[in-house]
């Protein structure tokens, strides 16, 4: 452990590093303004008609649904319906005040938007019409969680419909099966605390891994640098146990700090704006309602963490592979960050089908899971039917330990110049 130490010492002495780790940790700290106080952040319409946002903003937003809170039975979408629709009709009384509605009925909009969601006509994708609970009659709500499998069988078995050629009957059977398989009535409560922290999340892994790779980006390329490759490998165990110690100081160095800060941010925004709804199923968010992933806020924040450890972890792998390789801090840090943002800037600006199954595996999607969450897109394997994300959790660590074995082999290799 000593040399491994030694490693890290030497990497933490960098004023590259430092700076890196600087503009890391700022970089975090803008996103969480961003997110909790700035235009991401959770808002209010008060009596004025004015917008709040921020920590003020959530408390009102979190006891006002605190009364919308609990078991999203029968009993409860009949009083939501009914609250929406009085508030409607009052509405009308006051032309003078376009929110009105909007105002009184602020506490029950999640449980608004997944009426829309349950009663909308056709397919799982049609676009949501905040209007349409306007329309719901009070005897339709006992279909409220049957629609759900229902919109999903007529889009996978409509002739006119994509999906019907898209999946095979297997894999329809397989998507059937799971919607069927969502425990119901869904447990409802306030979850804009994990959202908030999934967001804040999301940008660090997926921006902060530029920054992160300076970190390991010199462990084999400042040898050659430094001219200090000819000591090294001179020594009775500089191409073996060396090389090995700078592996393990690496991907050590990206462990500590990649849970030290995604740890220390998602304590900071749930502690502020609440841990409230973690049991709750992610489907009682509408963007995720047609989700094939049963998992709770809790489950998916988990999930997301977790996958973004296994991106940090292959891109400090790829990067120190091609440090030992090309001899060049400048190509280690330039070529896994081009990977990056050149397939998410493809995918982004229509270059590539966005939902296509090839791209749904690059490494900018490992950050994504609420892109995966909401796409419903399956996968063959020896037989078997998977979704993404397992597959991802499958051949990322597995790409990851080919990159550092051959990383261990071309550097304990390296002919001295």
């Amino acid at each position: 452990m000593a040399m491994v130490w030694y490693e890290i010492k030497r990497i933490l002495l960098r004023p590259s590093c430092q700076i890196a780790l600087l503009l890391l940790l700022l970089m975090s700290g803008r996103f969480c303004i961003q997110v909790m106080w700035g235009s991401e952040s959770a808002y209010w319409i008060n009596e004025d008609g004015q917008m709040e946002t921020g920590y003020n903003a959530m408390q009102k937003l979190r006891v006002a649904q605190a009364e919308w809170s609990g078991e999203l039975n029968q009993e409860l979408l009949e009083k939501a319906l009914a609250e929406l629709k009085q508030a409607e009709s009052e509405g009308e009384s006051h032309p003078e005040d376009p929110d009105y509605a909007y105002k009184r009925c602020q506490g029950l909009q999640h449980i608004r938007s997944l009426m829309n969601q349950a009663f909308k006509s056709d397919y799982i994708w049609k676009y949501e019409d905040y209007y349409l609970t306007e329309t719901v009659d009070e005897k339709q709500l006992s279909n409220f969680y049957e629609n759900r499998v229902t919109q999903l069988r007529n889009w996978l078995y409509d002739e006119n419909s994509v999906a019907y050629s898209w999946f095979s009957e297997a894999e329809k059977q397989y998507l059937i099966r799971n919607y069927e398989s969502l425990e119901t009535p869904f447990e409802v409560d306030y979850t804009t605390g994990w959202d908030m922290a999934y967001r804040v999340s999301y940008y660090i892994i997926l921006y902060g891994n530029i920054f992160a790779t300076f970190l390991v980006s010199g462990i084999f390329a400042n040898e050659f640098r430094w001219k200090a490759d000819s000591v090294y490998f001179s020594t009775a165990l500089g191409r073996k146990r060396g090389t090995l110690a700078k592996l393990t100081a690496g991907f050590l160095l990206t462990t500590v700090v990649y849970w030290g800060i995604l740890l220390t941010v998602n304590l900071l925004v749930l502690s502020c704006m609440g841990f409230d709804g973690g049991n709750c199923p992610i489907q009682t968010n509408y963007k995720y309602w047609n989700s094939i992933y049963n998992l709770t806020f809790s489950q998916k924040q988990l999930l997301a963490l977790g996958d973004g450890y296994l991106l940090w972890m292959f891109l400090s792998a790829f990067v120190m592979l091609v440090s030992a390789a090309s001899r060049s801090v400048s190509l280690a840090v330039t070529i896994p960050s081009l990977l990056m943002l050149g397939t998410s800037f493809l995918e982004r600006n229509g270059y590539v089908n966005s939902v296509s199954k090839i791209m749904l595996l690059f490494p900018h999607n490992m950050a994504n899971v609420e892109y995966a969450s909401r796409h419903i897109v399956l996968y063959s394997v020896f037989g078997n039917i998977v979704p993404p994300i397992t597959i991802q959790r499958v051949m990322y660590p597995c790409i990851t330990l080919v990159l550092a074995i051959l990383c261990y082999q071309i550097f304990r290799r390296k002919q001295i110049r």
